[in-house]
């Protein structure tokens, strides 16, 4: 084993160990076996898949459909594992920004066609950016500088600079053919014909709004899939989405609502799950202009932008009772936070309290910087995005109300959510950031640094981003957490944002299933066994 594949496992062993206290939440209820046989599985999810391209937008809704038709050169595992996909083995060659990926042989496109390192080569630099799509892969590839086929099973990967994460960041591209072309995107993709993956499934048909049918590839490298035809149905209403499962329209659902969790698990026609998620809920606010768009004098007067002060962000975090929202918001299925980084993830600070609300010092505070009476502040939130999310905006607003900040709230559907907020429309929004790569690196990296579209309160400072790059090229893992730690605990004292908690994932199967649950959220038709 050499030096740089020893560091690699060492990195995942400490993930596992540091996720213990996440996976001995994990509780699985067990109902009696059916035996009757299923060769097709329908599956209901909350989020609409924006496109079957693999490079178009990174959502989660996307990514799942990606991991069926499309394999990257690694994969990431239930419990945030690194495995081989396309490729069986990857080392740092003598020069520490060259990587070698070895790939694995006689993988095939869906049409037939050998799939080589060209290919791979191809979709590093497809995802750099396409026609119509919103360029958020970007960020899984910005260390790649130029990546080689030397043969048709060997593709070389120099960086840009040191970059120990670079098979994780990696995981998350799938591989097209080369033969598409870089023009070829979007919508395109509808198409089964140009849908050329080497998954375990092929694309029959996507319909917007509607359905994604695929259909299993017997002959794949990893052997016949356990479902011969799997349908993933948008079900955004949570109710709807329990009562299909009821009246068995579908074999199993994705994200159960917190409020019908209790009595699915009295239920014995079904079958509950739930393991912790990555994915931290906080609340973005605007500390850039110095007049904000949704906050207002209480009269509707305009005023200078009160986040912009640092007392009035740490009153706002003062005025939240985060155990409430856990307990009466998620009905206990959470987890209370003040940090981004989950437990287990390097860079993790497990000192690092949880705070209680202090009404008296949060409204102490706001006198002290000039807002003893308070405030008007629109909240904006997504309607059907995150687990309980329009609810949760509700709540927030009720606890700033404890302060003297009045604040409503505009809950919005997601397909319209995230334009405004990456132009930087809102004053204050709700934002679920996921760590799909399984590091957190790519949350801090995008939620915080100087520049990042995704830093929707355009929050800055030169310490932390210097303290980022400095733990982008370190090599040394007990080094490079030790730096991750130091930049969140500067953002935390600044309150460069407001989380509140990590949410719990939950999913419901027929009697006679079961699912192997995700710390990363994705629902597959490969999680999913007959028992």
């Amino acid at each position: 084993m050499s030096a740089t594949e020893a560091r690699t496992r060492a990195i995942r062993r400490d993930g596992a160990r540091r996720m213990a206290p996440w996976l001995a939440l994990m509780a699985a209820l067990t109902l009696p076996i059916n035996s009757a046989a299923a060769a097709n599985l329908a599956i209901g999810v909350a989020a609409e898949t924006t496109s079957i391209d693999p490079h178009f937008q990174s959502l989660t809704a996307n990514h799942e459909i990606r991991r069926h038709i499309f394999e990257g050169l690694v994969a990431v595992g239930p419990n945030n594992d690194l495995r081989p996909e396309l490729a069986t083995s990857w080392r740092l060659t003598a020069d520490p920004q060259v990587w070698e990926f070895r790939l694995r042989p006689g993988v095939r496109f869906h049409d037939g066609t050998k799939l080589t390192a060209r290919d791979v080569a191809f979709s590093l630099t497809r995802a750099f950016g396409i026609p119509g799509g919103t360029a958020n892969f970007r960020r899984f590839v910005e260390d790649v500088a130029e990546a080689v086929a030397i043969d048709d099973l060997t593709l070389r990967v120099r960086t840009r600079t040191l970059a120990p994460l670079l098979p994780a960041s990696l995981a998350l591209i799938g591989v097209v053919p080369e033969k598409l072309g870089p023009l070829l995107s979007g919508s395109a993709f509808n198409d089964p014909a140009v849908a050329l993956g080497s998954g375990p499934y092929r694309l029959v048909e996507a319909v917007p709004g509607s359905h994604v049918k695929l259909r299993a590839v017997p002959d794949h490298w990893s052997g016949p899939p356990a479902w011969d035809e799997v349908t993933f149905k948008l079900l955004s209403n949570s109710g709807a989405r329990v009562a299909a499962l009821l009246a068995g329209d579908v074999d199993a659902i994705a994200d159960v609502p917190t409020t019908h969790a209790a009595s699915l698990v009295k239920d014995d026609r079904v079958a509950v799950v739930q393991g912790p998620s990555h994915r931290v809920l906080l609340w973005a606010m605007d500390v850039f202009r110095e007049k904000t768009p949704f906050i207002t004098a209480k009269d509707g007067s305009p005023i200078a932008n009160p986040l912009r002060d640092r007392r009035v962000r740490e009153a706002l975090s003062l005025a939240i009772d985060r155990q409430a929202i856990v307990g009466r918001v998620m009905e206990g299925l959470a987890i209370g936070t003040n940090q981004i980084i989950p437990s287990g993830f390097s860079g993790h600070d497990a000192d690092a309290p949880l705070p209680r609300p202090d009404l008296a010092r949060a409204r102490a505070l706001m006198a002290e910087a000039g807002y003893g009476d308070g405030f008007r502040l629109t909240l904006h939130a997504t309607s059907n995005r995150y687990v309980n999310d329009a609810k949760l905006a509700q709540t927030m607003a009720q606890m700033l109300a404890r302060i003297g900040v009045e604040a409503g709230v505009n809950a919005m559907p997601v397909a319209i959510y995230y334009g405004p907020a990456r132009k930087f429309e809102f004053s204050m929004n709700l934002v679920g950031w996921g760590h799909p790569s399984g590091d957190a690196m790519t949350v801090m990296r995008e939620a915080l640094r100087t520049g990042s579209i995704n830093n929707y309160g355009r929050w800055s400072n030169a310490e932390y981003d210097a303290l980022l790059d400095r733990a982008e090229r370190d090599m040394d893992l007990a080094r490079r957490g030790q730096l991750l730690q130091q930049a969140q605990r500067i953002a935390t004292a600044d309150v460069a944002l407001l989380p509140t908690h990590f949410q719990v994932n939950i999913w419901a199967t027929r009697r006679g299933l079961r699912i192997e649950p995700r710390i990363d959220e994705l629902t597959l038709a490969m999680s999913v066994s007959q028992r």
